[in-house]
């Protein structure tokens, strides 16, 4: 029966979360996922191709829903309104994290050796490309433009690994919203005044 097909198929989905979730990708094992879902190994293989194709099941469409979100901002005209923009964006990806906080936190603490073990690179490089473009226009509007964000990398990379850190040691959503909006609120307001900066030379008319 279909029934009893999805039942089965979403027990081994419940128990490959907990064992990823617990041992990571690379360390996890099908057999006990198996165990744990009352089914055996071979009958695993008949929902799951392998161990990574599991996974993709597990943090595939979440990551993309995540990458998917990222992609808009990219075609986002930089302008006075494209502050808000990103943060009606990041206000979507805050949802993500409320019906999705142990997938997200298993992309970015236990994702060694999959696929997606460089997801928190991928991160990193699209906040700081994101927000090197935001300080860059508001400079341009002065005839300035950044001499080195460095430091706009440094904030991305700790915002990053802070938001590891949140969803892999808190559960409530709700806690998980505030500390990740407070950091962001952190790191980044004022950030315009800590950047190094040169003046953009006019030629004459």
């Amino acid at each position: 029966m279909q029934y009893q097909k999805d039942e089965i198929r979403k027990s081994i989905i419940e128990e490959a979360i907990k064992e990823f979730d617990c041992k990571g990708y690379k360390s996890a094992s099908v057999r006990n996922i198996a165990k744990n879902a009352g089914t055996s190994v071979g009958n695993i293989y008949k929902y799951f191709e392998s161990k990574e194709e599991l996974y993709e099941s597990v943090i595939g469409s979440v990551y993309h829903k995540v990458m998917d979100y990222i992609s808009q901002f990219k075609k986002v005209e930089l302008n006075d309104k494209a502050e808000d923009i990103f943060y009606d964006l990041l206000e979507k990806i805050m949802e993500i994290f409320d019906d999705n906080r142990l997938e997200l936190s298993i992309l970015l603490n236990k994702s060694e050796g999959s696929k997606y073990e460089n997801c928190k690179t991928t991160f990193i490089d699209f906040i700081t490309r994101i927000v090197t473009e935001v300080m860059e226009y508001e400079l341009s509007l002065q005839n300035r433009k950044i001499k080195d964000n460095f430091i706009i990398y440094l904030l991305s990379y700790s915002l990053v690994e802070s938001i590891a850190i949140i969803l892999k040691e808190k559960s409530e959503s709700y806690v998980v919203r505030k500390l990740i909006l407070d950091l962001i609120d952190l790191f980044f307001k004022d950030v315009l005044s800590k950047l190094e900066y040169v003046e953009i030379c006019r030629e004459p008319l």
